[in-house]
């Protein structure tokens, strides 16, 4: 038998495979799991080389995997101004903000920030272009929504973007205007991205893959071992992949290829498979990156009310959302992408939106046939029972971001009424109708600790500290299981992954405590201590 290049002994494993525990682990030089067993067994197999640590009882699971991240729209935003609360909690507190990074860059081209939330802000009021002429008058100047689905610019940024009071709104989206028809500086879903070339300076690959390093970090520091990114754009891919040619990049990426984007590139001719996509300039193997799934957005955000609902929401009685394509031209790009091979993710928030995507997915299925496709729905959010029972039926993944109740949960109550908003993210029942489930984060949208997110779907206590339904809380297993195991499924890579299993990737998280049998009471104890990817310690190991 092979010996080891690396053990840990004397821990507290939760393997999330059979046996259970287990308390050393041995990797080999492949950087694959060797041996998990006791401390004997692991030590029968030790070189004179071998190195050898001791945990000291701590807990070792595989590493986490956060399937719904935008790993580089995280590294951007890592080098814009953080307005998110509790920084930017009032108009005044955002403007602070802004006017200091433009006295301390005096060469920026566009000033912007991110994380900026509305619902937070007096009155739940959006800022306007007038507040943001404040910052300047001869820059453009942009703040992204934390959801990602809105922004709001400045008079400049309205000029360069040609949005006058009688440009059109594109498809998709909204330029908002006041009672007076003049744009407020408010750019709800397609029209807070279109056209951004004319505002900010093009990103270089040099930038891209310094930004890609800097999201790396902040994922291992979480104990973030794999992600899926969850809208990679075509000429993106490049990027990628020299990130991780170059090891910017530590943490193994799944990419999601925006897939009206892919469409829109090469025409009707051609519709790519996924091996098409995947990357070949630097021979990488597709465990540390490879394109895995046809990305969509059926709706937006709840907390820019452009999610796609059944009934309007509360503070509207005509305002039922955004949907982001007719019916009739998601149902084909499902198509396209389900004849073609693709696992499909499609984004879809509100009831009518789940609804339509699922209807879609049987059409597909119903149309060509294939055996589990496996195609999701991310963040699944406002749910009844007939939803459920087909998601079940189907067997569609749902792809949920517990954190979004810890972090936006007010802001849904008062977006969508307490029933609706108590009908979120129904987790427990999920979980008893035996759908495929499995966490993320969406980050940057909200900060994407994992264990925040398992913290919080064992909550669900809003900013406030209110609670949105009770009888929808998990269990910490639950919540581990979703963040570790699930999402290998979920992303059809559990071959290798989710597990600490003889054979798979070395990959795994320390923690402090064991969360299983932490108290919620006391969940602050449990904390990451190191990340391992491959069997290298890449983040903590000082405390080792």
């Amino acid at each position: 038998m092979a010996t080891a290049k690396l053990i840990l002994k004397n821990g507290n494993l939760l393997t999330m495979s059979e046996p259970e525990h287990a308390s050393a682990i041995a990797v080999d030089e492949g950087g694959r799991i060797l041996a998990v067993g006791s401390d004997s067994e692991a030590l029968n197999i030790a070189a004179p080389d071998t190195l050898i640590y001791d945990l000291n009882g701590r807990t070792l699971i595989p590493g986490f995997f956060d399937c719904h991240v935008h790993i580089l729209w995280l590294g951007m935003n890592l080098g814009h101004v953080d307005i998110a609360p509790p920084k930017g909690k009032t108009k005044e507190d955002v403007l602070r903000l802004l006017i200091a990074r433009r006295e301390e860059q005096p060469s920026l081209t566009c000033i912007q920030g991110s994380g900026y939330d509305q619902n937070v802000l007096p009155g739940a009021r959006h800022l306007t272009r007038y507040d943001l002429d404040e910052v300047s008058t001869h820059l453009p100047v942009r703040i992204n929504h934390a959801s990602g689905h809105a922004a709001v610019v400045n008079s400049k940024a309205l000029e360069m973007l040609e949005f006058t009071r009688d440009a059109p709104n594109p498809d998709g989206g909204e330029i908002v205007r006041d009672e007076n028809g003049e744009p407020t500086g408010v750019l709800l879903e397609t029209a807070s991205w279109s056209l951004l070339e004319r505002i900010l300076p093009e990103t270089t690959p040099h930038e891209a893959v310094e930004a890609l390093g800097r999201a790396s970090r902040y994922l291992l520091e979480r104990g973030i071992t794999s992600a899926s990114d969850a809208n990679t754009p075509p000429n993106a891919i490049e990027w990628y992949e020299e990130a991780v040619a170059t090891n910017a990049l530590q943490v193994r990426v799944n990419s999601m290829v925006g897939w009206a984007e892919v469409l829109k590139q090469i025409g009707e001719s051609g519709i790519p498979r996924p091996r098409d996509l995947q990357p070949n300039r630097y021979g990488l193997d597709g465990h540390r990156y490879h394109v895995g799934q046809a990305k969509l957005f059926a709706d937006g955000a709840i907390t820019t009310r452009t999610c796609w609902l059944n009934a309007p929401f509360s503070d509207s009685t005509n305002n039922y959302g955004i949907p982001l394509h007719d019916p009739y031209e998601l149902l084909a790009y499902i198509i396209k992408a389900h004849n073609a091979g693709w696992q499909i993710a499609t984004h879809a928030i509100g009831d009518r939106a789940v609804d339509v995507v699922l209807s879609s997915y049987a059409e597909a299925q119903r149309q060509n046939s294939r055996t589990l496709p496996a195609h999701r729905i991310e963040h699944c959010m406002l749910l009844d029972a007939n939803l459920i029972t087909r998601l079940r039926r189907q067997n569609v993944w749902s792809v949920g971001q517990p954190e979004f109740i810890a972090r936006l949960g007010d802001a849904y109550e008062l977006a969508l009424g307490a029933e609706r908003a108590n009908r979120l993210s129904p987790y427990a029942t999920l979980e008893k109708a035996n759908v495929a489930q499995a966490f993320s984060s969406d980050n940057p949208v909200v900060p994407g600790a994992p264990l925040a997110g398992i913290y919080a779907a064992m909550q669900r206590e809003t900013p406030s500290g209110r609670v949105l339904n009770a009888k929808e809380r998990v269990s910490a297993e639950v919540g581990l299981y979703a963040y570790t195991t699930a999402p290998a499924y979920a992303t059809r890579t559990y071959q290798d992954r989710g597990a600490l299993e003889m054979g798979k990737l070395a990959d795994f998280t320390l923690l402090s405590a064991d969360p299983t049998t932490t108290p919620a009471s006391e969940w602050e104890r449990v904390q990451v201590v190191a990340t391992f990817v491959n069997g290298e310690c890449l983040y903590g190991a000082e405390r080792l």
